[in-house]
């Protein structure tokens, strides 16, 4: 049973690398490849095809985040297995293989992730989200300048202070693993907003 449960991080990379972003532009008549940013995340739809369906591949990406790791967890699986599971259906947003190996930028998908395997970090590292992006927005509209850094950052960048105070070492041997997890992901989200971050200092 337990060497069955492993099934699931190979149909957790399938899950993520299905790519809702992609599809919505495709239903309007876009590759979103082309458009805007390029990339095949939330952020990219919203900016191409509206809020609507910002609303739609946001929700989308964190359910195929949240669902293999709630799977994993009800099926009885070890710490190890739950990252795994968590790690393979954030890969699959950023590397999927139905699409070039080129995906999104990991945060929505990284979010339901998150919902599933540590629900109270996601809750308040959503709260940080939501308060930098409507702060960044603000700064935006009021100066036409990105004067505070994007959200997503902040958000990732969030998880390991989160992390301390919500799991205060030193950690057991279950927590140790999730605890790394967390910071490799917010290693890579930060990463994968690299160009952001230096337009964002380049003003432009």
């Amino acid at each position: 049973m337990a060497a069955m449960l492993w099934m699931l991080v190979p149909a957790a990379y399938l899950l993520g690398s299905f790519s809702a972003a992609y599809w919505a532009g495709r239903f309007n008549g876009k590759d979103l490849r082309q458009h805007g940013s390029g990339n095949l995340g939330a952020t990219n739809a919203g900016r191409v095809l509206g809020g609507k369906w910002f609303a739609v591949v946001f929700l989308a990406d964190v359910f195929k985040g949240a669902i293999p790791v709630a799977a994993a967890k009800l099926l009885g699986g070890d710490a190890w297995l739950l990252i795994a599971v968590a790690a393979a259906a954030i890969l699959g947003h950023v590397f999927t293989c139905f699409h070039g190996f080129k995906g999104g930028k990991a945060v929505a998908t990284s979010l339901g992730a998150l919902i599933a395997l540590v629900p109270m970090l996601a809750g308040l590292c959503f709260v940080v989200w939501m308060l930098a992006w409507i702060l960044g927005w603000t700064v935006f509209k009021a100066t036409r300048s990105a004067a505070v850094g994007p959200a997503s950052v902040l958000g990732a960048l969030a998880v390991p202070p989160i992390r301390l105070l919500t799991e205060p070492a030193p950690w057991t041997a279950a927590q140790l693993p999730v605890t790394g997890f967390l910071i490799a992901l917010a290693v890579l989200v930060v990463a994968k907003h690299h160009a952001n971050i230096r337009r964002m200092f380049a003003k432009t």
